[in-house]
């Protein structure tokens, strides 16, 4: 064998081996590009149930603060029919 056809012999391996890496990159790539596609589904899903709990949350602290001006209305209404019957006697 001479010199040039080990170097042509070398040139297709590498060329050959050049082209297979390629393509194993590309199919890596869209690998990465559908695991991407699967992660922005999965936060648009948490964004989703993140924002329904913190509804829930907010819904509770209303009930709370509803019974509060509700116990503090009814503490008010008692104090004044009491000065009023207090007056009216």
């Amino acid at each position: 064998m001479t010199n040039e056809e080990l170097y042509q012999l070398m040139k297709d391996s590498f060329d050959l081996l050049r082209t297979d890496i390629n393509q194993r990159f590309a199919e890596v790539n869209q690998r990465l590009d559908r695991a991407d596609t699967r992660l922005d589904e999965i936060d648009t899903r948490l964004r989703t149930v993140e924002n329904g709990v913190s509804e829930l949350k907010g819904k509770q602290s209303a009930i709370a603060e509803m019974r509060n001006w509700i116990t503090i209305s009814c503490a008010i209404s008692a104090m004044i029919i009491s000065i009023s019957v207090a007056i009216l006697k």
